[in-house]
């Protein structure tokens, strides 16, 4: 049974937390398409586990689960400190399709409930039937029973946000201005509506997103905020692949930018994977369905920037490519002392179209709020 659902209509005094701070739990949802997921899902459902093991060491994990998910499945998710929650959604991408959180002074709550049309709508989304998905904010605000701020007039998803903490908002300008989302609003109105929605000073627009990315360019794909003056971005070596002139032009921007405080941020380049590709095996073991066909030959969007964070810990995503070891090596030489660093490989998320950022959704701490099965 549902909770009482609570509206919160002025969100003058909350704001975003930087991703790297104490969370209160990590949201994510186990997969299940098999249009998305190769093999009835089951490879990526080892990385899944692999995900929800290795954060739950630190905070609570909230496994949201369809219900055409078998109970067999469910029970490898039961273990300490995870809770599990079930929930109707089309694909289990947790960082598009589950609120943005934000946080008052006094520590209160609040979820902000976009528009989801599976990536592009009619214009190139991913999947026609994107019912669930757009329901999904709602009801998992009902059940952790914390207030909703609706924002039904606007298509956003969590992966095209990154937040510095204090007062910049970073995004991708060609996921931003793609028809398939906000197509009545210009590049301006665009600024001026997420100012106001986040209570943020500056909207920083980078202009591109990573190469083959379905999602029209999703920020958290690109750049990684590695603290709260430290920006990773994706780069090519080599000048002869179309990411090449996207993250030089992205690296010169970036270059160029300041924070509120008219500071620049320090800039660590992360090494893009060698290109990589969906195989004849990897379209073969995929069943159409309502979702876009994948293809072998089909680029996939590989990138060490998509990784994921907390107070203490940072899950790395792992190709088995010669760079693995030189990106796990940068980011554990940044993070020394500071956070543990855990590569995990994460292919088979990869060929679902995102990685190990866009499977998780952060929940900021608040003492006033506890997840547990006496409140849930």
């Amino acid at each position: 049974m549902k909770a009482i659902e609570k509206e919160c209509n002025d969100l003058k005094g909350y704001s975003l937390c930087f991703e790297g701070n104490k969370h209160l739990a990590t949201i994510i949802e186990l997969p299940y398409r098999e249009d998305t997921w190769k093999e009835e899902a089951k490879p990526a459902l080892e990385e899944f586990l692999l995900v929800a093991q290795s954060i739950a060491k630190y905070e609570k994990v909230i496994v949201v689960i369809d219900p055409k998910i078998p109970y067999d499945v469910v029970e490898k998710f039961q273990f300490t400190n995870t809770f599990i929650l079930r929930e109707n959604y089309n694909d289990s991408w947790a960082r598009d399709n589950t609120p943005i959180f934000m946080k008052d002074q006094e520590e209160n709550l609040v979820g902000l409930d976009f528009k989801f049309n599976s990536w592009g709508g009619k214009y190139n989304g991913l999947y026609s039937d994107y019912e669930f998905d757009d329901a999904l904010s709602r009801n998992i605000l009902l059940d952790l029973r914390i207030p909703r701020h609706g924002k039904k007039d606007f298509v956003l998803e969590g992966g095209n946000i990154l937040y510095d903490g204090h007062g910049t908002l970073f995004t991708s300008k060609e996921c931003q201005v793609s028809k398939g989302r906000n197509p009545l609003m210009n590049i301006k109105k665009i600024e001026e509506y997420l100012k106001e929605a986040f209570n943020v000073e500056n909207i920083v627009f980078v202009p591109y997103g990573l190469y083959a990315d379905e999602t029209s360019g999703h920020i958290d794909n690109i750049i990684s905020l590695l603290d709260e003056n430290t920006i990773a971005l994706s780069f090519y070596k080599e000048d002869d692949d179309p990411q090449y002139l996207r993250s030089k032009e992205d690296y010169i921007f970036l270059k160029n930018i300041v924070d509120v405080n008219n500071k620049k941020y320090n800039i660590i380049l992360l090494p893009c994977p060698r290109p990589l590709y969906m195989s004849k095996e990897d379209e073969n073991s995929l069943i159409t369905l309502d979702g876009i066909n994948r293809k072998e030959g089909r680029r996939l969007a590989a990138s060490y920037c998509n990784l994921y964070q907390g107070e203490k810990f940072v899950l790395v995503p792992q190709f088995s490519t010669q760079e693995d070891e030189e990106a796990l090596a940068i980011l554990k030489n940044f993070y020394s002392g500071k956070k543990e660093v855990i590569p995990i490989k994460s292919r088979n998320i990869l060929l679902g179209g995102g990685n190990i950022h866009c499977i998780t959704k952060e929940i900021p701490f608040s003492p006033k709020y506890e997840i547990d099965k006496e409140v849930l």
